[in-house]
């Protein structure tokens, strides 16, 4: 008798092949999700914090816009109270103000929608001036609740 030896299906080899990949590109998939949303969570500074950081470094802040002038704007630090709410400040408290860049990207909301009285989260570095040159903006009206502080 010859020696048989069974022959390997290719099927199944090739339901193993495809469900490799469909899982590699799965996790490629959620791993991209969830850098997302730890590039887009809110920020929580504090104005004292935010006040004394010195030029070079890297901050991020939620503000409420008081004025756009182009590329320039102004706005009011916002405190974070709970995930959805943020608090006005009672006091006037210092303008927080920044400059969009040539590489600033918009990560969520469209660019005609910051004007006065959006809410948005800057990221960028602070210059000399301290103003903060924004490499990332969020615009987070609609998605976030401010209120007036008790006094």
């Amino acid at each position: 008798m010859e020696n048989q030896t069974l022959p390997v299906s290719r099927i199944p080899f090739k339901w193993i092949i495809f469900l490799t990949l469909l899982a590699c590109v799965a996790a490629w998939a959620i791993r991209g999700v969830l850098v997302r949303d730890q590039q887009m969570s809110t920020a929580n500074t504090s104005a004292s914090t935010f006040a004394s950081l010195p030029p070079g470094s890297s901050a991020k802040a939620v503000v409420r816009l008081e004025s756009v002038n182009g590329a320039d704007l102004k706005g009011i630090l916002l405190e974070k109270q709970s995930d959805p709410v943020y608090l006005l400040p009672s006091d006037r408290m210092p303008v927080v103000a920044a400059s969009l860049t040539p590489d600033t990207s918009v990560v969520m909301g469209k660019p005609d929608e910051i004007v006065v009285g959006a809410v948005v989260q800057l990221a960028g570095t602070i210059d000399g001036n301290h103003v903060l040159q924004t490499d990332q903006l969020v615009v987070l009206t609609g998605y976030v609740r401010v209120s007036e502080k008790a006094r």
